[in-house]
Order: C-alpha cells, then sequence, then structure tokens
C-alpha cells in the first residue's frame, strides 16, 4: 500500500515536528511544509504579527500551521475548480502531483474569515526547484520495505495500494452507525473526521458546522448531526489525501491506537467499527466488586454466580462448577430438606468468596472477560450482547476514581500483613506518588484497593493506612446568592432556563477552569441536570484545590543568649546579592522576580512559568493554577531522578495559543499545562516513568513531555 508518507513514519528530524503536526491538523502532506518553509522568499507573507513576533521555537510552529492552512485551502479551492484527486495526487510517485506543486512554487495568498493565509514565491521561482526539494524530503522520511514482499495496506509498495485502503476506510465507515455507542472516544473520532474532511481549525468550528451550538447542547443532538454526516460520507469520498487523512484519523480515535501506522495497520485484519470490549475491563471489575454486596441468594443471582464459574474456570456444566466449590451437586436433589438448605447456603458462601477474589485475580484472558460479560448479562436480564456493552457504557460514564496519594515509599501485598513477613511474591514496593484507584475498603490498619491500572498484573491489594492518604473534591465556596450560568456572560443576557439560583454554601467540584471574570466548574453532583457550569469569580472562592499541602516555612530559630563581646577577625566580605531577575505583577501575588521560585525551595521560576514575563496571568484562579502546578512538578522531578527539567512552554495567553495552532481549549491557557524536556532522557523514557502514576494529561513528541492537571487521566503521543 502507497501512502502519503506523512502516514506511514514520522519526520526524522525532530525540529520537523512542527510541521509533522500541522499537516496531521490541516490533513496534508507534511513534507510539502517543509519544502516551501525552506524555499520560500518570504516565509513570514500575510503571517499575522502575533506569529512574526513569536521567538523562534514557537514562531517556527506558528509558521507551520500557517503553512499547512494554505496548502489545504488551496487545495479545497482547486478542487471546486474541477481538479480530482487523482491530479491533485499522484498515486505512481505516492506525492502531490506536479501541476499542483508548481502552482505552490508560484506563491499563494487568500483570506478566509478573518485569517490571512499564504507565502512568496520560491527562490528560484523555477517550479523543477521546490518540486525536487520536495521529493528529497519526501524520501527523506519514506519508511524502508522489502521490495519482495506481499503489498498489503500495512506496508507501502505499490501504487495500486491505495485502492485497497481506500475500500477498507469505506467499508469501516459504511456500518459503523451499527456500532456507534455514543463513547466519548467514539464521539470525539467523529468529530475529528469532521473536522479535518471540512479544513476546520478546531472543535467549536467543527461544532458550528454541524449547526450545534458551543456551550449548550446534548449528546443525543451531536450524535445525530454526527452519524448524518457519516452516513452519507462514502457517495463523495474521491480520493482527495484530506479525505483520506480525516477517516484515517476516524479509524485511529475510534480504535484508540497511538499512531496513524497503527490505525493502517488494524485495518489490514479487520474493517468492522466494532469497539473492541477491552475499553469494558473497568466496567467489568467495578460490576463485579458490587454483587457480593447486593446478593441476596435468589434463584436467578445464584444461577449467573454459578455460570460465572463456569465460564471462569473453562467447566463444561454447572454441576462442574459446584463440585470446583467443594459442593456435592446431589446434595441440591436430596429428600432431606437440612441437607438441601445446608448445600445452597454453603453454595452461596462459595459463590460470594469467589466473585470478592474476582477483581484481583483479572487479567483480560478472554475467557475471563467472557465469563464477567455474561454475569452482568444474566444478573441484569439482558437479551443481548449489544445491551450488555450499553449498560457497562452507562457504568463507566458514572464510575468516580478515587486518587490517593502514597505519601511515603510503601509495599503493596497480597495480604494484610507486616512486609517483612510476605515472600517477594508477595509484596511489590511502591514509591511516593499518586494512583487512581475503582475503589478502597479499610480493612484493620489496612486499605484493601483496586487499582485502575495493574500492577504486577494484578489490580487488588493491600496496603498500609498510615502510608497513603485520599484526594477529596474541591470545594466551591458561595460567599454570596448568585447564579450559575450555562455561558459566561451577564445574567440578564440569559433566558431563565440558562441559569439557576444558588444560595451561599460549599459545593463539590472535580475540576475547575478560568474562562474572563468567570469560572467554568463541573459538579461533583448535577444541578438541574447539569454538572457544567459558569460562575461569576467574584461571588465564590476555592477550597482543598491543592492536591498537596503548601510546604511549611521553617520555624524561626529560637533566640539565644547575647555573648559576651571579644574581639574578632575582620569578617569576610558578604557575597554578591543574587540575581532575581526582573520584576513583574501577578495578580493574587504582587510583585514577584522572574528568577524567583514559584514555591519556597522550589526549582522553577516565575519566568520559566510566564516565559522571562512576557505572559502574564490574567486572573488570581491562574496564578493558582501555576503554583498547584509548580508543587506537582517538583514532585515530577524527583520522579525522573532529579534531573534538570528544561520548561518550553508553560502559562499562555489566549493570543500566544492562538498563533502557536494550540488546542482551543488548552490547558496552557490556564497555567495548568506545561511542556518540558529532561536532561539526560528521551521524551519517550520520561513519559514511561510518569504514565503509571501520573492522573492528568500525559503527552509525549519527539523532543518534549506535556503534563497537565485536568482532572482525569489522559494519554497521547504527537507523532
Amino acid at each position: 500500500m502507497a501512502l502519503p508518507t506523512a502516514l506511514i513514519k514520522p519526520m526524522a528530524n525532530p525540529s520537523d515536528y512542527p510541521f509533522q503536526f500541522a499537516a496531521q491538523r490541516w490533513g496534508v502532506h507534511g513534507p510539502v511544509l517543509l519544502a516551501l518553509y525552506e524555499g520560500s522568499n518570504n516565509p513570514a507573507f500575510g503571517v499575522p504579527e502575533a506569529i512574526a513576533a513569536l521567538e523562534a521555537d514557537e514562531r517556527r510552529a506558528a509558521l507551520a500551521d500557517h503553512l499547512a492552512a494554505g496548502v489545504r485551502h488551496r487545495c479545497d479551492t482547486l478542487a471546486q475548480q474541477g481538479w480530482t484527486g487523482a491530479r491533485l495526487w499522484d498515486t505512481a510517485t505516492q506525492r502531490y502531483g506536479r501541476d499542483l506543486v508548481g502552482l505552490l512554487a508560484q506563491g499563494y495568498g487568500a483570506t478566509v474569515g478573518d485569517r490571512t493565509l499564504g507565502w512568496g514565491p520560491c527562490e528560484p521561482v523555477r517550479f523543477e526547484s521546490l518540486y525536487r526539494q520536495y521529493c528529497a524530503l519526501d524520501l527523506a522520511t519514506m519508511p524502508l520495505t522489502n521490495p519482495a514482499a506481499t503489498p498489503t495496506i500495512a506496508q507501502p509498495l505499490t501504487a495500486i495500494d491505495f485502492f485497497v485502503l481506500d475500500r477498507a476506510l469505506l467499508d469501516t465507515i459504511e456500518r459503523l452507525s451499527q456500532f456507534y455507542q455514543g463513547m466519548a472516544h467514539q464521539r470525539d473520532a467523529l468529530l475529528e473526521a469532521v473536522r479535518v474532511w471540512r479544513g476546520l481549525a478546531d472543535r467549536d468550528a467543527t461544532l458550528g458546522s454541524l449547526n450545534i451550538p458551543r456551550l449548550n447542547y446534548t449528546n443525543t443532538q451531536l450524535d445525530g448531526a454526527l452519524l448524518q454526516f457519516i452516513q452519507r460520507l462514502s457517495p463523495y469520498y474521491g480520493g482527495f489525501p484530506h479525505q483520506r487523512e480525516a477517516l484515517l484519523r476516524l479509524v485511529q480515535q475510534w480504535r484508540q491506537l497511538e499512531s496513524r501506522q497503527a490505525a493502517i495497520a488494524s485495518l489490514a485484519s479487520s474493517t468492522s467499527p466494532e469497539t473492541t470490549q477491552t475499553v469494558y475491563d473497568l466496567a467489568l471489575i467495578a460490576f463485579t466488586q458490587r454483587v457480593p454486596e447486593y446478593f441476596t441468594g435468589t434463584a436467578d443471582q445464584r444461577n449467573a454466580l454459578t455460570e460465572t464459574v463456569r465460564l471462569w474456570r473453562k467447566l463444561d456444566t454447572r454441576n462442574a462448577a459446584a463440585v470446583s466449590l467443594g459442593i456435592d451437586p446431589l446434595q441440591f436433589t436430596s429428600a432431606d430438606d437440612r441437607v438441601r438448605t445446608d448445600a445452597f447456603a454453603k453454595l452461596d458462601r462459595e459463590l460470594v468468596g469467589f466473585l470478592s477474589r474476582l477483581a484481583g485475580a483479572f487479567q483480560g484472558r478472554p475467557h475471563e472477560r467472557g465469563a464477567l460479560l455474561r454475569l452482568v448479562q444474566l444478573w441484569r436480564g439482558l437479551e443481548t450482547q449489544t445491551a450488555v456493552l450499553g449498560s457497562l457504557e452507562t457504568d463507566l460514564k458514572g464510575i468516580d476514581w478515587q486518587v490517593m496519594i502514597i505519601k511515603e515509599p510503601t509495599a503493596f501485598k497480597l495480604r494484610p500483613l507486616q512486609a517483612s513477613a510476605l515472600p517477594n511474591g508477595e509484596k511489590v514496593f511502591m514509591p511516593a506518588g499518586e494512583l487512581s484507584l475503582i475503589s478502597a475498603i479499610e480493612d484493620g490498619i489496612h486499605h484493601r484497593i483496586t487499582t485502575v491500572e495493574p500492577i504486577n498484573n494484578r489490580r487488588e491489594w493491600y496496603v498500609y493506612r498510615g502510608h497513603v492518604d485520599f484526594l477529596t473534591p474541591a470545594s466551591l465556596v458561595v460567599k454570596v446568592s448568585t447564579l450559575l450560568k450555562t455561558k459566561p456572560v451577564q445574567s440578564t443576557a440569559l433566558k431563565g432556563e440558562e441559569r439557576v439560583a444558588i444560595a451561599p454554601g460549599e459545593i463539590d467540584i472535580r475540576s475547575y477552569e478560568s474562562a474572563g471574570d468567570h469560572l467554568r466548574v463541573r459538579l461533583v453532583k448535577p444541578i438541574g441536570d447539569r454538572l457544567d457550569w459558569y460562575v461569576y469569580q467574584g461571588h465564590i472562592d476555592l477550597l482543598n484545590v491543592d492536591d498537596y499541602p503548601a510546604p511549611a516555612d521553617p520555624p524561626a530559630p529560637a533566640p539565644t543568649p547575647t555573648p559576651t563581646p571579644t574581639p574578632s577577625p575582620t569578617p569576610a566580605p558578604s557575597p554578591a546579592p543574587r540575581d532575581r531577575g526582573r520584576a513583574i505583577s501577578i495578580p493574587g501575588r504582587g510583585t514577584v522576580w522572574t528568577r524567583d521560585p514559584i514555591i519556597s525551595g522550589g526549582n522553577f521560576t516565575w519566568g520559566e512559568a510566564t516565559k522571562d514575563g512576557t505572559r502574564i496571568p490574567v486572573s488570581t484562579t491562574i496564578t493558582n493554577n501555576i503554583v498547584n502546578m509548580a508543587r506537582r512538578m517538583e514532585e515530577v522531578r524527583r520522579r525522573l531522578g532529579n534531573r534538570p527539567l528544561f520548561i518550553t512552554s508553560w502559562y499562555r495567553p489566549p493570543a500566544v495559543n492562538r498563533a502557536v495552532g494550540g488546542a482551543s481549549n488548552s490547558t496552557h491557557l490556564y497555567g495548568h499545562g506545561v511542556d518540558f524536556t529532561v536532561s539526560g532522557l528521551s521524551a519517550r523514557a520520561a513519559q514511561r516513568i510518569l504514565d503509571p502514576w501520573w492522573p492528568g494529561g500525559l503527552g509525549y513528541g519527539p523532543n518534549f513531555t506535556h503534563l497537565d492537571n485536568r482532572g482525569y487521566r489522559a494519554r497521547w503521543n504527537y507523532s
């Protein structure tokens, strides 16, 4: 399968990463962006002043996005003029056609909405110069292949492979509506496909193109619009590069794969949109843990649990399942009522004991998953597998993961005993940090915990209570009677159903984000059938926001008696005062200096968080987010072996975020998104170390790592 190489292998040079990301965002071929950037007389032609004023790295990223948007819109205009996919894309060379590259070499200028796009003519203007450069850059990223191998859609070889891939993509989307279950990642996959297909910049523009309001909409409305779009797609597929890219992005996100390469490879084995059942494992474990609590010994419940034992242990009959639990099935048919009663009572005890051990024993093997799916089906009286998965999807949306703070290195144990009394095979030592849990139950001086991610192929462990603590929800302190709003505007501009009056008091919240003079909050419990609301910042305060207590200042030294004066040598000269950088004013903190640590004794400075004082937070809430994130970053630094961390981007004002092509709701806007590099570690190595315990967002690219404190676990890479 010969594909655009940007879809097969990332660009080799880390400095080319911005062009790869921009190509992905706009659905264009990455090497042509590099060729235009390097060959243009005036790369900043038509670029807004905000981009031209950026520092080198960010300017490069912004220009890459600018060029990619221009190429995409140039291709769109040519398609409207009657150019076919075959003319835009040469399947023989697997590159943009010579006619298109010739037009790009002449320069381009256009205004799309309020955005100016374009570049100057290439130097020299001759088309062949740009085309040779484009081909050379393309070959530099071409993956090695075996010419003798049989072509597949996972291995780029011949032009005919494009037909194979296109057919696989169309087969997938034509059946997609049958398997759509409204899961968050499925909805995001469809939104991304619409965005790339239509050449839109962000989620808000995509919602607008579907006639969906930006804020006040239901998932039912959005799902209907998305499915209608996908169902009409196939007849309009013309083999244009951006169309192919849109469908590949859909497959990648739908199947929750790390890269386009993985998406292409997955299409080689299956074009079914059916979602893998592994995404339901956490819901299955949580359901299994709740069963003993609700077991009352009815015939239906007993039947469901016995069938679970049979399938889990791969037995032929339910009588065999009873025998495996130490019960003689003949006792169930005994003429002696007492014998029958005792047999059923013993069976119930053994079944409940068996279920209580499953969460810790579950390793995701197909027969284990099948046993638990059957348990859900029988327990809930569901007729089909689709209904079972639908009920588990509802469970997933309602599960509240707990976050456990491991205050000091400790042992996770298979039994609630002293660690020294257990053999090495029954314990694992865990460093200080955070861990997401499905559940935690007190058991004497221990907690019996079930982890979201398995540790040593197990999720159920015991941990000493004195070594751990649990995060509590933040509290929104309502100081005066005020309104919760669906939009961050004056209440007089809202209709009655768009606002709810609340009295002074405290409300538990999961997360919050600054929105100008308002705060966008997500509640723990809905108010007016909504979890997400806006509230005026002047009417509220936040409590319990810090994940860790602020470091205490050292106690003042006790006064000492004044000694009898004695002659002393001439004192050594005082060291020169430390250079604190320059003074800047930070909301909620007043005057600070760029080289001062954000937290007392910390390693991260206000200059690093504000790009040397050029990006000042616009609210106290953002300042607090920066301080909280600085505390978290100290722990990150310890996790990475106390290696120096170099901050490349922390807080971004909205104008800067737009200029660098950041997400419309980027965590950098709120002060708790941080991009950094680590001395002596690759971005991938840093990601591997941080992944098991970091509870928020974690992403990595070829040359940097991104962390944010978004309030829920998210993982991705930029390749």
